[in-house]
């Protein structure tokens, strides 16, 4: 197996800059805690030309620079930010493992056919972090251990098999992260290297430093030392951020939102997925809390269509209170991808059709945008809307029922022989029904009225009788007719026994 260890230096640094691009060229500190007493864990490059250091108090921070920022990264932004270094990790492998906040561990093993080189890997993997907003280190070895170390050699480190103590052993013992009492300890025998901790017989080692020096001589020896279990794969994605400022009006907070799609969109880039359903939870001033669902008709990563959504969203249902920090949990779906038909109609592009029904939804509304299906009724006339959805078969031939011709423009052309097919009428429905003035006798009409049309029927096929849902709260009878006026009209029309009125549900052209 081979192991490549994705590691974000200063990972709190970096996370924070990413949710806050502003903050992309500032000083920044970034303190364990928001107390004046709590250590800088990382420093920005602007940071330490003016003095900050790593180990500093956030008050000896902002004493040394006063005009250096010391900030806390948010677990949200944080939690984000690992997410993403994970999904950059998934889109060359399913099987991955988070160890570490910042450290991501993948399987590497089926790659090379893909790549050819293990440094191409590396150098695609960086691309593929940089993609989502991190700067990181990759490291390529034989077993965990010796990958998360050589991440941490150089930005790209590529052990060979067989050669891992060999690649070990001048490195000093700080990369190996020994626990503190042991880098004392290992420091009072004199030792600066991982080659000269591998040459101690572990059994000595082991008596003196326990279990935990002996897992450290392996991995100074390059053996392995963990196993490598891969985690199961997130179905829902997170991106949040903390206002410094509670953010009361829209258009700003709109703002932030952008950033926060984008963000999202990049990962589920990385996935081939699209925002299929987006839940956008506010925390408002007031310890007040509210939630936002935006489902989208089809999968997209078209961020101004989601974005057109929640502005919808919020203009008909306003927080009530200004903002104070926002997340965004989206639950992927696949982007729907078809193959075209040389001898059909041209289909519209997957990506652009669902980015025009999210911006549809957008304008009037998710309930109101779909494709017409028929429900599990027998009422007439009855329909509804399913979501929309680009059939299998749109590219193939549509044939004539019945008939086994190819459709025409084919090479097969119709002779004079064959038969003529009469239209059948088609009836141009009203919607709603309009109401008629009809006379009837025994049950039959005689003479219909609706608006400008009808007369006295002079021909007429009936009654076609409908019954149903009388089990429910809305149960309907009707007996339909077709009839033929003397101004020349065909119309459907019927009566309905519940209301006992009479309508004219459309006519045939």
């Amino acid at each position: 197996m081979r192991i490549a260890c994705l590691w974000v230096p200063d990972f709190l640094l970096q996370a924070l800059r990413r949710s806050a691009p502003e903050l992309a060229e500032a000083p920044l500190g970034i303190a364990a805690g928001p107390l004046p007493r709590d250590v800088i864990v990382a420093v920005s490059a602007e940071a330490v030309e003016l003095g900050v250091r790593p180990g500093m108090t956030a008050a000896q921070a902002r004493q040394v620079a006063p005009a250096a920022l010391v900030r806390v990264t948010p677990p949200p932004v944080a939690a984000a930010a690992d997410e993403a270094l994970a999904d950059a990790a998934a889109g060359f492998s399913p099987r991955v493992k988070r160890h570490l906040p910042g450290e991501v561990l993948l399987d590497a093993g089926g790659l090379l056919p893909r790549f050819g080189r293990e440094e191409t890997i590396a150098h695609e993997l960086l691309r593929a972090c940089r993609h989502v907003g991190l700067e990181a280190r990759v490291g390529i070895a034989s077993n965990l251990g010796v990958a998360r170390v050589a991440a941490r050699v150089d930005e790209v480190a590529v052990v060979r098999a067989g050669e891992e103590r060999s690649f070990m052993a001048p490195l000093p013992l700080e990369l190996l992260q020994p626990a503190p009492e042991l880098e004392a300890m290992l420091a009072r025998w004199g030792l600066a290297t991982a080659g000269e901790l591998a040459r101690l017989p572990r059994r000595e080692v082991g008596l003196r430093l326990g279990p935990a020096g002996v897992a450290l001589h392996r991995l100074a020896s390059g053996e392995e030392t963990g196993a490598f279990i891969p985690d199961p794969l997130q179905e829902v994605l997170r991106e949040g951020v903390e206002f410094d400022d509670p953010l009361g009006l829209l258009e700003p907070f709109l703002f932030v939102a952008n950033g926060i799609l984008a963000r999202l969109a990049q990962r589920l880039e990385l996935r081939g997925e699209g925002f299929a359903e987006v839940l956008l939870e506010l925390r408002l001033e007031g310890a007040g809390h509210r939630e936002v669902r935006l489902k989208l008709v089809a999968p997209t990563r078209d961020v101004p269509a989601v974005l057109a959504l929640a502005r919808l969203q919020l203009e008909a249902h306003p927080p009530g209170a200004p903002v104070e920090g926002a997340a965004a949990l989206v639950t992927p779906g696949r982007v729907r991808l078809a193959q075209g038909s040389l001898f059909g109609a041209p289909m519209p592009a997957p990506g652009r059709l669902s980015t025009t029904l999210a911006r549809l939804a957008a304008l009037v509304g998710p309930e109101r945008v779909g494709a017409p299906a028929v429900p599990d009724t027998h009422r007439p006339g009855v329909w509804t809307l399913a979501p929309f959805v680009l059939g299998e078969d749109r590219g193939s031939w549509i044939v004539d029922r019945g008939s086994s011709r190819p459709p025409t423009g084919s090479a097969s052309r119709t002779t004079n022989h064959e038969p003529r097919t009469t239209p059948h009428p088609v009836l141009r429905a009203f919607r709603p029904p309009r109401e008629a003035r009809v006379d009837a006798v025994n049950g039959r009409p005689v003479v219909v009225w609706v608006e400008a049309l009808g007369g006295i029927v002079v021909g007429w096929a009936g009654p076609y009788r409908f019954v149903g849902e009388w089990w429910d709260d809305e149960p309907f009878a009707r007996e339909d007719f077709d009839v033929a006026t003397t101004d020349g009209s065909l119309l459907r029309v019927y009566f309905d026994r519940l209301d006992r009125r009479w309508f004219v549900d459309g006519i045939y052209d």
